[in-house]
């Protein structure tokens, strides 16, 4: 089966609009008809960084680019009570903390590649930081 053109904008317009929900200081409603939130306090560090939100059990965006010398911040945007989640590169370069929900991590790359990684706890969450 072919994905249209219109799907493909479709998925990616969804995408944004999880991420800004995620960021935003505003209430989203979830798919249970509560209200979730992820608001996060981002530290001094986080300025011009990359942001990658971890949220229904995905990195989104799953895979970014930035410039050598940027860095990227994942914020754990999953509901209270979800379990935590890390972003563990494969070829051993960062490995972040537990990140429970409304913590982030922050890493900043220096020399330019393509960095797979994982949340080693749920190893099936998979994305790419490629640095150019």
């Amino acid at each position: 089966m072919s994905v249209g053109r219109g799907h493909v904008v479709l998925l990616a317009v969804a995408s944004v609009v999880v991420a800004a929900a995620c960021f935003s200081e505003h209430s989203a409603t979830g798919p249970s008809g509560g209200v979730s939130t992820c608001s996060l306090p981002l530290g001094p560090g986080v300025s011009g960084s990359t942001l990658v939100a971890i949220r229904g059990f995905a990195f989104l965006p799953a895979d970014v680019h930035v410039k050598a010398g940027g860095s990227v911040t994942w914020l754990n945007c999953e509901p209270a009570g979800t379990p935590s989640h890390t972003t563990t590169s494969n070829q051993a370069v960062w490995n972040s903390p537990l990140l429970a929900p409304g913590e982030a991590f922050t890493q900043t790359f220096n020399t330019a590649g393509v960095f797979p990684y994982i949340c080693s706890v749920h190893p099936f969450m998979t994305a790419t930081v490629t640095v150019e």
